[in-house]
């Protein structure tokens, strides 16, 4: 099983095949997309990949999961809660090697000031609470998206973010919060790049693809066993550069 997600910002309008170009070398059976504003755009890109899809508008942002497998079924969480500012959706896929599969795609509050970080830690009450019957019956499943947050162990040069990040960096007397995917770690969740690759959870960047100097796209798994992290990776090469804002990050599974 081969899983990508994508910030393919502001809902990738006169961007459909260059996005379709990069996920589909990436080889997926099933892709997240954040900032899934438009739906034409997610038909045309689930189209080119001969995929199902669902698409979830959220309270400012949207959602999509694409998949070649079925879709059982599939819960659009933001408009329940008013907590999510922008998007949350869970799908459960029905996969072959694991049976059916719950997975999240997440996109939480932007900027990286404390105050930003308390908007997260609020809405990760809520993400947390929707997963919470999977990880209390320890069924396998993923939670991806754009956190817009920084995990505990990266590494991160202001110097190459962008100048928003700086700022914020300056503001909080030269750091940036780390709450937010420490909270998913003590819920138990496995962050696939850093379990697959330390070197690269703690330097790749996903954006901006201007300025990569920060990762806030993941894929977490939870009651998957490690050995069973084949491989994870940021998407980097050229077109990538160009379709979005953010790297897309992959994750597949054996």
């Amino acid at each position: 099983m081969r899983l990508v997600s994508y910030n393919i910002l502001d809902g990738g309008e006169g961007r459909a095949d260059p996005l379709a170009e990069v996920i589909e070398a990436q080889r997926p059976d099933v892709v997240a997309l954040v900032e899934a504003e438009d739906l034409t755009v997610v038909e045309r890109i689930a189209r080119r990949l001969n995929m199902d899809f669902v698409h979830a508008p959220g309270n400012s942002k949207a959602s999509a999961l694409l998949t070649r497998w079925t879709i059982r079924e599939s819960i659009n969480y933001a408009p329940l809660h008013p907590q999510i500012e922008k998007s949350l959706l869970a799908a459960t896929v029905v996969t072959p090697e694991l049976g059916p599969m719950q997975i999240g795609v997440v996109h939480l509050h932007a900027h990286g000031r404390e105050e930003d970080e308390a908007t997260r830690e609020r809405e990760l009450r809520v993400v947390l609470d929707a997963f919470r019957a999977d990880r209390d019956a320890r069924r396998p499943h993923l939670v991806c998206g754009d956190f817009n947050a920084n995990a505990p162990y990266q590494k991160i040069d202001p110097a190459k973010c962008k100048e928003r990040t700086r700022k914020d960096w300056d503001a909080n007397g030269g750091k940036l919060p780390r709450r937010v995917v420490q909270g998913m770690l003590d819920a138990g969740y496995v962050d696939s790049l850093h379990a697959v690759d330390r070197v690269a959870g703690e330097t790749a960047g996903t954006f901006t693809t201007q300025f990569p100097g920060q990762r806030v796209d993941y894929i977490f798994t939870h009651g998957i066993d490690l050995p069973r992290l084949r491989r994870a990776w940021v998407e980097q090469d050229r077109l990538a550069t160009y379709a979005s804002d953010h790297y897309p990050v992959g994750l597949e599974l054996g």
